[in-house]
């Protein structure tokens, strides 16, 4: 399945130097608008394309069909990420609790930043060690994740 990633999860994985990684596990695109919000940390936004993350272009219509999403704290860069994945059949990837919880009523798979961790684990793409790093590092800078998951992860990676 092709994920469209929402910024947070980008953000996430450009502090821990695992953007590959996620093109590793499945094709994923970025929303123009979403991209644009790419901006710390440093070369986030060409580490994103180098990793072979494909920028889709947001059209006019796409702007008007979104708004019937924008609901509550989602911004509009959250409402056209749902509708693109509505609309394309494609998956989300965000840690962003309202865009998860308004995407999951609408029948759309949902991944995150631990989704990713695990199945690197699982896929022997790093080492236990390099991805409890990750975590460690992640939630020094104040990523939303989960903390039950967090914890059932740690353990499952022995960290």
């Amino acid at each position: 399945m092709i994920l469209v990633s929402d910024a947070n999860v980008l953000i996430d994985l450009g502090l821990v130097n695992g953007l590959e990684v996620l093109t590793q596990l499945t094709k994923v695109e970025v929303l123009d608008v979403v991209f644009d919000e790419c901006t710390a940390p440093q070369n986030l936004q060409v580490q994103i394309l180098s990793a072979g993350i494909q920028k889709i272009e947001v059209t006019p219509d796409w702007l008007m069909s979104s708004q019937q999403y924008k609901k509550g704290p989602l911004s509009s860069q959250d409402a056209l990420c749902l509708y693109y994945a509505k609309t394309f059949n494609r998956g989300l990837i965000t840690n962003d609790k309202p865009l998860r919880n308004l995407s999951q009523n609408q029948g759309i798979t949902i991944r995150g930043t631990l989704w990713i961790i695990r199945e690197a684990y699982e896929q022997n793409l790093l080492s236990s060690d390099e991805l409890c790093g990750w975590i460690s590092t992640l939630i020094q800078h104040g990523s939303r994740m989960p903390s039950q998951e967090v914890i059932k992860l740690r353990e499952l990676m022995g960290c």
